[in-house]
C-alpha cells in the first residue's frame, strides 16, 4: 500500500484536530441557522404542547429582523478610492478604485456580501474569498469573490484576529460529487476518479423540529445518490499557509531600474547578458536590452578589440577589429574594448546592487480523498480567505446574534401558544353537569356547534354549570411587543432606520440609552463589514499585481452612463524601431491602498443628498456632471454634451456680441474722426484761402508801397534836378 503524501497527512491531522475543538460552535451555528428558518421547538416541547392540545406556533420575529438589517447595510453597492504611496503613482492609483468596482461588479459582489452578511448575523461568521479562475474570460483568466459558508471553514483555535490574519493555517473542506469536481479540476479526471470516499470533517445534526418539513435535510439531498458511481461524495480539503519565500531586490544604477523578483524570476534576471566598455575617453556598462543587443553584434563581428577609421573620400568612421595604428585615417584615441558579462558578474562587481530578503507568501495544499492534487505558492501576502466576526471573543469560535436573541424569540412563542390556546378554550367552554343527567356525546356535538343551539336537559338531577376561563391580563401581550422591540434593537434594527421613534413601541418612546446601544451596535457591525471588504480588496489587488501582464476593461460608472476604458500594464514600444519603452500605469511596482468609502453601502435619502450636491454646485465647487449622475436623468453624458454644445454657442455669441460692441465703438470712433476731419479740412481750406487772400493782400500792399516808393522817388529826382538846374533856391 503506497504510503499517504506528507502534505495530505498532515492537512487530514489538522482538520481532525481543528474540527474537534469548534465542534460545538458548528452545533450551534447550524442550530442557530435552522432556527432563523423556523425550526424553532425541540420534539420534547411539541410533544408537551400538544398533550395539552395545544398547538406550537412559531411568530418568526428573527427572520425579518435579520432580512431587515441585511437590507440596510447592503441598501448600496460599495464605493472605493485609491491612494498611491508614491506621488508618481496618483494617476495609477486613481484607476484601481475603478478597477476593483468592475471586479467587485463582475462577480456579483453584492449578491455575495449578502451572503456572507447573513451567515454573519445568524452563524456568527461571515467569510469572503477571492480566488483567479484561469479559465473565465476565454483563458485569460479573471479575479472573482464569493462568499464561502463558515461551516465549511477550520481556522487555527489560536487565533485571536477577527479577520484571520493571524492564523497558522485555514482549511476549507466540502464535500463534492464526482462529477462536480471533474468540471472543477479537468486536468485531473484520473486522480478523482481513483479518489477514495473520506468523511475527516464531522458532519453536524440538527437537535431542533419544525411544524412541518419546510427545511430539507442533508440526508434527503444523498439519498438520490445510492447506487451512482458518478454521484459519490469525495471530500476536498484546501489548506493554505503562511510561509516564508526568499525574493531578491535589484537596483541597476544605468537604467535607474529597481526590481523585486522570486528566485526564478531572479535565476533569469542574473542570466542575461551585458557588456563593459572601455576606452581612453570612458568606461560604462551596458544593460540596456536594445543597447546589448546592438554591441553584441558588435561583438561578434569584431571581437573583444576594436577602432575607428575615417574614410578619406565620404569622410565616414567605419569599425575595423583590433588596435589603431599608424595611419591618417585612423582615430587617434579611439581603441575601444568591449567585454562581455552577464548580470550575475555585474552584481559581483557591484556594477548591480542585489540584496534578499524574504516575503510572507500563502501556500495552497489541495487533496480529494486522500489524495495529492496540487501544491501552489499564491503571489499574495495575506490569506485569501477574509472573515468577519460577529460577537468575537478572541477566539475563531464568536456568538451570533440569533443566539442572543434566541430566548426572546422561543418566549414569544410561548406567550403566543397561551393566547392562541386561551381563545381556544374561550371558544369552547367547559360545562359541568350532575353524572347521568343527558347523553355526554350528544351535548358536547350540540354544544360545540356556532350559532344558537338548544339543549335539553333534566332540572330533577341537577343545574348544569359553565366553567369559563379566566381572561388574560393586558401585560401579556404587552410583553410579546416587547419582546420583538428587544430583537431589533439587540439587532440594530432601531438604528438602522435612524433612530424614528414613531416605530418604535411606546415602552422605549423617548429612551434615549436603547437608540444609543442599538447605534453603537450597527455602528460596530459596519466596521467589521467595511473592514471585511478593505481586506477583500487588498488580496485582489495582490492578485491583480502578480496575475495580469495586460488588462482592459469597460467599467460602467453610473447606470444610463457611457462606459469608461480602464488599462493596466499595457506595454508600450517606439513607432520607429519597435523598442520597448515601458508600461502605462504599470500596476506591478509599488503598493496600493484601495479601502471603500465608509458608509457608502449603507441607505441615503437621495432627494437630501441631490441637494447636497445643488448647494455644491451653486457654489463652484463641482459641475454639472456630478449632479446629473445623482439623478434618474437618463444618457446623462448626451445631455451634458448638448448643454456643453449650447454653452460653447452662448459663448461664442457672448464674443460675437462683444466683437459687434467693439466694432460699434470702433465705427463711432471712425465717424467722429471723419467729421473732425472733414472740419479740419474745412478749416485748412479756409485757412488755405485766407492765406491765400492774406498773401494778395500782401502783395497789393507791397505792390502799392513800391509805387509809392517809386513816385516819391520820381519827385525827388525832379526835385534833385530842378534845384540843380537853380529852378528851385538851395535856401529853400
Amino acid at each position: 500500500m503506497p504510503s499517504k503524501n506528507p502534505e495530505v497527512k498532515t492537512s487530514e491531522e489538522l482538520l481532525r484536530e481543528y474540527s474537534s475543538v469548534r465542534s460545538k460552535w458548528a452545533r450551534t451555528a447550524t442550530e442557530d441557522n435552522e432556527f432563523r428558518n423556523g425550526l424553532q421547538w425541540t420534539k420534547a416541547q411539541i410533544d408537551a404542547l400538544r398533550s395539552r392540545a395545544q398547538e406550537p406556533l412559531v411568530v418568526n420575529v428573527v427572520y425579518p429582523a435579520v432580512e431587515q438589517a441585511k437590507a440596510m447595510l447592503t441598501a448600496n453597492a460599495p464605493r472605493f478610492q485609491s491612494t498611491g504611496r508614491e506621488g508618481s503613482d496618483v494617476k495609477t492609483g486613481a484607476l484601481m478604485s475603478d478597477l476593483m468596482s468592475w471586479i467587485w461588479d463582475h462577480s456579483t459582489g453584492n449578491n455575495e456580501l449578502k451572503e456572507a452578511i447573513d451567515d454573519y448575523y445568524v452563524k456568527g461568521m461571515g467569510c469572503l474569498m477571492v480566488y483567479h479562475d484561469p479559465t473565465a474570460d476565454y483563458g485569460k483568466g479573471e479575479v472573482m469573490i464569493k462568499a464561502v459558508d463558515p461551516l465549511h471553514l477550520y481556522i487555527c483555535p489560536s487565533t485571536t484576529d477577527p479577520f484571520s490574519k493571524d492564523a497558522s493555517n485555514i482549511i476549507f473542506s466540502k464535500k463534492y460529487t464526482q462529477m462536480q469536481l471533474i468540471e472543477m479540476y479537468p486536468d485531473m479526471e484520473e486522480a478523482i476518479k481513483n479518489a477514495k470516499e473520506t468523511s475527516i470533517a464531522p458532519s453536524v445534526e440538527s437537535v431542533r423540529h419544525g411544524l412541518h418539513d419546510q427545511i430539507v435535510t442533508q440526508e434527503d439531498i444523498e439519498s438520490h445518490r445510492v447506487g451512482n458511481k458518478n454521484e459519490r461524495l469525495l471530500e476536498i480539503i484546501e489548506r493554505y499557509t503562511r510561509i516564508k519565500v526568499m525574493h531578491y531586490r535589484t537596483f541597476d544604477p544605468q537604467l535607474n531600474d529597481e526590481k523585486i523578483l522570486s528566485q526564478e524570476e531572479y535565476d533569469q534576471y542574473i542570466a542575461q547578458e551585458a557588456f563593459k566598455i572601455y576606452n581612453k575617453n570612458e568606461q560604462r556598462v551596458i544593460t540596456d536590452p536594445t543597447e546589448v543587443k546592438k554591441y553584441k553584434k558588435i561583438h561578434e563581428e569584431f571581437g573583444d578589440t576594436f577602432h575607428l577609421v575615417q574614410n578619406p573620400i565620404t569622410q565616414e568612421l567605419h569599425m575595423m577589429q583590433g588596435e589603431e595604428g599608424i595611419d591618417e585615417t585612423v582615430m587617434v584615441d579611439s581603441t575601444t574594448v568591449l567585454q562581455k558579462y552577464t548580470f550575475a558578474d555585474l552584481i559581483e562587481t557591484g556594477d548591480i546592487l542585489s540584496s534578499q530578503f524574504e516575503l510572507d507568501r500563502v501556500k495552497q495544499v489541495v487533496s480529494i480523498g486522500g489524495e495529492l492534487m496540487f501544491i501552489n505558492v499564491l503571489p499574495l501576502e495575506d490569506y485569501p480567505i477574509i472573515t468577519m466576526m460577529n460577537n468575537h471573543n478572541r477566539n475563531p469560535y464568536p456568538i451570533s446574534d440569533v443566539t442572543m436573541v434566541k430566548g426572546l424569540q422561543e418566549y414569544i412563542n410561548k406567550i403566543r401558544s397561551l393566547i392562541v390556546a386561551h381563545a381556544s378554550s374561550s371558544t369552547n367552554v367547559k360545562l359541568l353537569i350532575p353524572r347521568g343527567s343527558m347523553n355526554k356525546r350528544q351535548l358536547e356535538e350540540e354544544w360545540g356547534r356556532a350559532g344558537t343551539a338548544v339543549i335539553e336537559f333534566d332540572p330533577e338531577l341537577g343545574q348544569p354549570i359553565v366553567a369559563g376561563p379566566v381572561p388574560l391580563p393586558n401585560e401579556l401581550y404587552k410583553n410579546e411587543s416587547d419582546a420583538k422591540a428587544d430583537i431589533e434593537r439587540i439587532l440594530g434594527i432601531y438604528a438602522l432606520m435612524q433612530g424614528d421613534p414613531s416605530n418604535m413601541p411606546q415602552t422605549y418612546k423617548g429612551t434615549l440609552a436603547i437608540d444609543e446601544y442599538g447605534q453603537r451596535r450597527i455602528k460596530s457591525k459596519r466596521d467589521d463589514i467595511e473592514e471585511a471588504i478593505n481586506q477583500t480588496a487588498k488580496i485582489v489587488i495582490q492578485y491583480l499585481q502578480a496575475t495580469y501582464t495586460t488588462m482592459k476593461v469597460l467599467r460602467l460608472l453610473q447606470p444610463n452612463h457611457a462606459p469608461k476604458e480602464i488599462t493596466i500594464n499595457e506595454p508600450i514600444y517606439d513607432e520607429v524601431n519597435g523598442e520597448f519603452l515601458g508600461k502605462l500605469n504599470d500596476i506591478t511596482v509599488g503598493k496600493y491602498d484601495v479601502v471603500v468609502v465608509s458608509g457608502s453601502t449603507l441607505p441615503s435619502n437621495r432627494y437630501a443628498r441631490f441637494e447636497y450636491y445643488m448647494e455644491l454646485y451653486k457654489n463652484g465647487i463641482i459641475d454639472q456632471f456630478e449632479v446629473l449622475k445623482q439623478t434618474d436623468v437618463a444618457n446623462v453624458e448626451d445631455v451634458v454634451n448638448r448643454n456643453s454644445k449650447l454653452a460653447q454657442l452662448q459663448r461664442q455669441v457672448q464674443s460675437q456680441q462683444g466683437q459687434i460692441k467693439d466694432l460699434r465703438g470702433d465705427l463711432q470712433t471712425a465717424n467722429r474722426e471723419l467729421v473732425h476731419a472733414r472740419q479740419r479740412v474745412e478749416v485748412e481750406k479756409f485757412k488755405t484761402d485766407l492765406h491765400a487772400s492774406s498773401t494778395r493782400a500782401e502783395l497789393a500792399t507791397k505792390l502799392h508801397s513800391s509805387r509809392m516808393d517809386d513816385e516819391l522817388k520820381k519827385v525827388k529826382n525832379v526835385v534833385a534836378e530842378d534845384t540843380n538846374n537853380g529852378i528851385i533856391p538851395l535856401e529853400e
